[in-house]
């Protein structure tokens, strides 16, 4: 069950009103906007990097600059 304290009713039609005036207005935000809640180009790769065995969580982080790992499988 939602607690009505922690919850906070959304009017999308409202929301979406509002982004089609500030991208009539403001140049390039439709782009912006598109980049960030697009799905193109979007991948996934599955595989075992040797060298990240052993390594925390923040040290696989950054070891990659243009991707986002999103997990790890631990050996059982």
């Amino acid at each position: 069950m939602v607690s009505p304290i922690n919850a906070k009713v959304i009017i999308a039609h409202d929301i979406i009103g509002r982004l089609m005036i500030q991208c009539a207005i403001e140049p390039g935000l439709a782009y912006v906007i598109e980049s960030l809640l697009g799905f193109d180009r979007d991948e996934f790769y599955f595989g075992n990097w040797e060298k990240l065995t052993g390594c925390s969580c923040f040290e696989v982080t950054c070891c990659f600059d243009d991707a986002v790992p999103i997990g790890v499988k631990k050996a059982s």
